[in-house]
């Protein structure tokens, strides 16, 4: 054996025990002396790739290729080195290479169909994955590539299969649990597809990917800290990746971070000024600062970029909206129709959609709920005035609200969603009825009572309320979780401990209007006494909202509620009622104003810094201390 042949011996031991570096400066000894060395040159290609060097890799083993060209093992790596480095072209045309030599080469049929997938098709890769495991059954690499395929070519199941086996074939291949993880979360099974992303990432330390796509699944299960701390950790490994920047700055405003998001975001697009999410994005966050111009400077940004984002457009509109520019924002309002939830209420009627050009006089006019519970109380004022215009109106509302909607001034046909519905002529979601009438801040239509209670359950309720001393006071605090989880910077409820200054004030009996969610935060609070529990907080049907919740509101000398379907009940019914709201709460409520155009006896709170619900309670309190100071004919 010859110097060389010993030195080549001693360095491919090396690189068998995974000690490459030392591996390399051998193999360099024998390349000195023998320049032309094919094997020294494969070789050392090959523990170059693993070291992170693919373009002296590549170099290496395309002049190895040059020297041994019937080698189909060189040749075959050759298509693994270009493939690093994104030549997926020329690395297919080395694999097809390397299997007209030796036919039988499983390394290159699954080399061929990673090539394939990278070229997007997904339907070639499936044959060439299936013969590389025809070869070698136990490849998990193999079995990981043909799931990626048949996902690929939206076969999910059999794409779990895949990955399961790969897994059960090596536990430690960290693609197979990062892929299974992908299709988990694609599935929605967050939980499950955070398990995978976490045994990706004990498995590659250095990986950006595992720990991305955990933040992702983290953020997905609202657990919100891990989530920034994953990005974090992605972060770490690749600086510049503007997807996770936009990632940790979204979840930074889920955890009322708009300022800190906001760097995030300008970040992102300073990476990539096209991308359209961290524009959006940051138009969200300067929007919840209140920095409303900027905000619609970045939403434009999203928009030159992506013309159809219905979220960036129906951001835009709220923003208009919460600003008094009804003219502007109803058109874009429109957008919500293809956003949850509203998208979901989207049916082909087979009638035309009235846009309020069209003549209403004998028309029978179907008219639907298209958003939440607020929402329909807040815009069912409006079909009387439709009703005015000669329209026959069939009005479909949510079924818990039928009944209490029956007071309604209307002579049209009340029905709730889901009965069969009667012929018409026209149709409209209700929430766009502002637009088509042209609401702006001086039209709108505020008589009220225009929802009614029925005579014998207000007497009823009045009579026990009546038993309760000084002035009757309602509290609600907590509004649907849904809603709540879409909100973000808008979330509308605030934490019943929050209101201990209201439970202090002489002269002021506290009753629970809390329904639903949320409900148990009075067995939680040291001031639970204080409140009254007169009804069920499970019970939430249609006769009650309309029997028992509205009867008790008109019932009370005042509601003091969170930004929920029930302050728009109060509103509608004329009672007396102060919302307590974010800083910068839902467009309806404008900005900076403390009453409603859209309620006449409603009374708004502001918070003054966002997410400081002390400050405001601390004005509620000293405002019903005076109200309860009043009633009992003392000092103001």
């Amino acid at each position: 054996m010859t110097r060389s042949s010993a030195t080549l011996a001693q360095a491919h031991a090396l690189h068998n025990q995974g000690r490459l570096a030392e591996a390399v400066s051998l193999y360099r000894e024998v390349l000195a002396t023998e320049p032309l060395n094919g094997d020294a040159l494969h070789l050392m290609g090959l523990a170059l790739v693993a070291l992170g060097d693919a373009p002296q890799a590549l170099r290496l083993i395309g002049a190895a290729a040059q020297l041994q060209p019937g080698s189909a093992a060189v040749h075959a790596n050759l298509g693994g080195a270009l493939s690093v480095t994104g030549r997926y072209s020329e690395a297919l045309s080395s694999y097809d290479r390397a299997l007209a030599l030796q036919p039988d080469l499983a390394v290159a049929h699954r080399g061929r169909g990673t090539a394939l997938i990278h070229l997007g098709k997904p339907e070639e890769a499936l044959a060439s994955f299936r013969e590389a495991l025809r070869l070698v059954p136990s490849d998990d690499q193999a079995c990981n590539g043909l799931g990626v395929a048949l996902e690929r070519t939206n076969r999910p199941e059999e794409a779990r299969q895949c990955f399961t086996r790969a897994i059960a074939l090596n536990a430690r291949n960290p693609d197979a649990h990062h892929n299974l993880g992908l299709l988990e979360a694609t599935a929605g099974r967050h939980a499950q597809a955070l398990a995978s992303f976490e045994r990706a990432r004990a498995l590659s330390p250095g990986e950006f990917a595992p720990r991305f796509y955990r933040g992702v699944a983290l953020a997905a299960l609202e657990r919100y800290e891990e989530s920034v701390a994953s990005f974090d950790e992605a972060l770490a490994l690749n600086g510049d990746s503007a997807e996770a920047l936009n990632n940790r700055g979204a979840v930074l405003v889920r955890l009322f971070r708009p300022a800190e998001a906001l760097l995030d975001f300008d970040r992102a697009v300073r990476l990539r000024p096209d991308y359209a999410d961290a524009h959006l994005n940051a138009g969200l966050a300067l929007r919840g600062l209140g920095r409303y111009v900027e905000a619609l400077n970045r939403l434009d940004r999203a928009l030159a970029i992506r013309s159809d984002f219905p979220t960036a457009t129906w951001t835009k509109a709220v923003i208009k909206l919460a600003t008094g520019e009804f003219g502007e924002g109803w058109p874009l309002y429109e957008a919500r129709l293809r956003l949850e939830p509203a998208c979901r209420s989207q049916r082909p009627f087979g009638r035309p959609r009235w846009s309020g050009a069209e003549p209403l006089a004998g028309k029978t006019l179907l008219i639907y709920a298209d958003q939440g519970l607020g929402d329909t109380l807040q815009f069912c004022r409006y079909i009387p005035l439709l009703e005015a215009q000669g329209a026959r109106v069939v009005f479909e509302v949510q079924p818990v609200l039928k009944q209490l909607l029956g007071s309604l001034a209307m002579r049209g046909t009340l029905i709730e969603r889901g009965e069969p519905l009667r012929q018409f002529d026209l149709q409209s979601p209700l929430g766009s009825v502002p637009l088509a009438v042209r609401t702006d801040l001086d039209t709108i239509p505020v008589g009220v009572p225009y929802l009614h209670v029925d005579p014998a359950p207000a007497r009823a309720w009045a009579e026990r309320l009546s038993a309760l001393p000084g002035l009757k006071v309602g509290l609600n605090w907590h509004g649907n979780p849904e809603a709540e989880r879409l909100a973000a910077l808008e979330a509308r409820s605030f934490p019943l401990s929050k209101a201990a200054p209201l439970a202090r004030i002489p002269g002021v009996s506290l009753v629970s209007l809390q329904k639903g969610a949320g409900a148990e935060q009075r067995t939680r609070v040291d001031f639970a006494g204080a409140i009254a529990q007169l009804t069920d907080p499970a019970c939430m049907g249609s006769d009650e909202i309309a029997n028992e919740t509205a009867a008790i509101l008109i019932g009370l000398d005042l509601v003091i509620t969170a930004d929920t379907a029930l302050a728009h009940l109060a509103g509608a019914l004329g009672a007396r009622v102060w919302v307590v709201l974010q800083a910068v709460p839902d467009w309806r409520w404008l900005i900076e104003r403390a009453d409603s155009p859209w309620y006449p006896t409603m009374r708004l709170f502001r918070q003054r810094t966002l997410g400081d619900w002390p400050e405001v309670f601390e004005r509620v309190a000293a405002e019903l201390a005076v109200l309860a100071r009043t009633a009992s004919g003392g000092p103001r």
